[in-house]
C-alpha cells in the first residue's frame, strides 16, 4: 500500500512541476498578446506584483490587471521569454505542501518595440504559487536584476 501512496505522491509533484512551468508560459503569452482575460487568470485576487523599483508594488487583481494595460499603452508590441524556470514543491513527504503553495525562480528576456524601435530587457522573477479554485496561480512575482539594453549603435534595427 505504501508503494501506492508513494506513487500518487510522485505523480502529483509531476502534475504540479508541469502546471507551474505552463503558469509560467501563460503569464508570457497573456502580456504579448495582451490577453487580459488570461492575464487575470494567472493571479491570485490578492496577488502582489513587484516590478522594482518605487512605487512599483501592485496588490490585487484590479492593479495588477491595471498596471499591465498601461505597458500595453506604452509599447505596441511586447516578447517575452521566460527561462531556466525552477520550482520547489517543497519537502512533505505527501509531496505538495499542505496549503497547496511552492515557490520557484525563473529569468526572462523581455524585446518591446518603442517609436525609437526595440529595446531588450529582462531580470529575474522570484514567484510564490498557491492553488486558487482547483489551478496554481502567482501570488506574488518580484522582478529582480532588472536590466535594459537600448538598441546598440551600428546595428540595423528590425523592420516594424
Amino acid at each position: 500500500m505504501s508503494d501506492m501512496r508513494d506513487l500518487s505522491a510522485r505523480l502529483e509533484r509531476v502534475e504540479a512541476e508541469l502546471a507551474l512551468h505552463r503558469l509560467a508560459y501563460r503569464y508570457c503569452v497573456a502580456a504579448d498578446h495582451r490577453d487580459l482575460d488570461l492575464w487575470r487568470a494567472v493571479w491570485t485576487p490578492d496577488a502582489v506584483w513587484d516590478t522594482g523599483g518605487l512605487d512599483h508594488e501592485h496588490s490585487g487583481i484590479d492593479a495588477i490587471c491595471a498596471a499591465v494595460q498601461r505597458q500595453w499603452q506604452a509599447f505596441p508590441v511586447m516578447q517575452h521569454g521566460t527561462v531556466n524556470h525552477v520550482v520547489d514543491l517543497g519537502t512533505a513527504p505527501e509531496g505538495i505542501t499542505s496549503e497547496g503553495t511552492a515557490t520557484g525562480r525563473s529569468d526572462v528576456i523581455v524585446h518591446v518595440r518603442t517609436g525609437d524601435g526595440w529595446i531588450t530587457g529582462g531580470g529575474t522573477y522570484l514567484d510564490r504559487y498557491r492553488r486558487h479554485d482547483g489551478e496554481w496561480r502567482i501570488s506574488r512575482r518580484t522582478v529582480t536584476r532588472p536590466f535594459d539594453l537600448g538598441p546598440l549603435p551600428g546595428l540595423p534595427q528590425p523592420a516594424g
